[in-house]
Order: C-alpha cells, then structure tokens, then sequence
C-alpha cells in the first residue's frame, strides 16, 4: 500500500502541475489581451487627439486669414477713400476753371498727392493694370493743375480770367482725374455708384 500511496501522491502532483499550466496559460492569454486593448486604446486616443488638434489649427487657420482679409480691406478701403478725397478736391478745382473760367480761391488748402504716397503700396496690389495706369495719370492730372495754377500765381495773373485756349488745356486734366476716381471707386464704396 506504500506504494499506492506514493503513486496516489504523485499523481495528484502530476494532476495539479497539469492544473495549473492552463491557469498560468489563461493568465498569460488574460494579459497579452489587456496589452493589447491598452495599446490600442493608446493608438485610438492619440489619433483622435492628433485629428482634434489638426481641426483645431485648421480652423485656427482659417479664422486668422479672414481676420486678415478683413483688415487688408479696410486698409484698403481708407486707402483708397484718402487717395479718392484728394483726386475730389483736383476734380472740384479742375471743374472750376473749366466750367467758371476762374482759378480756385487760395483759401482752398492746396492739391496733394499725400495719401497716395503714403497709401500707394497697400492699395497698389489691389489695383488692376488698367486702374493702376488711371490712377498714376490722375496723380500726374494734379500735380499739372497744381503747377498751373502757381505759374499764373507767380505771373501775377490769377485774379484775370481764364483764356480759352488755357481752360482747353485743362479739360483733358479734368479727364484724366475723374478716371482715376473711377479707377478707386470699388474700393472707395460699398457699391458703385455710377455717373461721377
């Protein structure tokens, strides 16, 4: 019975050994598992905090280059508006010695180009070929009227009359300054108005 006994013992210790290899083995299977949802969780987590962050600077993005858009079109616009005030008070000046034969009081303060030289490289980008060359040609306009009117000044004939012949040579001044208005007038109104 010894024996029996000794087998009976060593078969129990066989049978746990045996028992406890599929424990060990599920414990084992039971952690790969879990490393693998938590790595996957990890990948899932990151991606969607990479997605997130991407959308967000998109957006971001977006949001600044219209806050961008806006204020270049308002510089643009105050430009244009400054630049558009000087070429009216050259037309308005242009049109009284046309049409009334008179030169402009000396009260008037007198015609600048100043807005345009302090303005021209924010509105020039914006100009296209054609409104570039009319606007360029309206500046010369004012500078020509201007120089017109301090040579009679010097010549002491400002308080005479406007001739004829000199009237004519300011209509095509008067000409070239209302098509550099028109060039501005996009950026200068909400909506064009037509017929300046």
């Amino acid at each position: 019975m010894h024996t029996n006994a000794k087998s009976r013992t060593g078969a129990a210790r066989a049978f746990a050994i045996n028992k406890a290899e599929p424990d060990e083995e599920r414990s084992m299977s039971t952690a790969i598992i879990v490393a693998i949802v938590a790595l996957m969780a990890t990948i899932v987590g990151a991606t969607i905090g990479a997605a997130t962050n991407y959308a967000l600077a998109v957006r971001r993005d977006h949001a600044d280059e219209e806050r961008d858009r806006r204020n270049h079109a308002i510089e643009v616009k105050r430009a244009a508006r400054l630049i558009d005030a000087e070429l009216h008070r050259a037309q308005t000046a242009a049109e009284i010695c046309v049409e009334k034969r008179h030169w402009w009081s000396a009260d008037v303060p007198q015609l600048t180009t100043e807005a345009w030289q302090k303005y021209d490289a924010i509105l020039a980008p914006d100009l296209s070929d054609q409104a570039w060359l009319d606007l360029r040609v309206a500046l010369e306009a004012v500078d020509n009227i201007r120089r017109f009117r301090e040579i009679t000044v010097d010549t002491g004939l400002v308080a005479n009359a406007i001739s004829d012949a000199t009237a004519e040579q300011i209509v095509p001044v008067l000409r070239d300054i209302k098509s550099g208005r028109n060039a501005l007038a996009p950026f200068v109104f909400d909506s064009l108005h037509a017929g300046r």
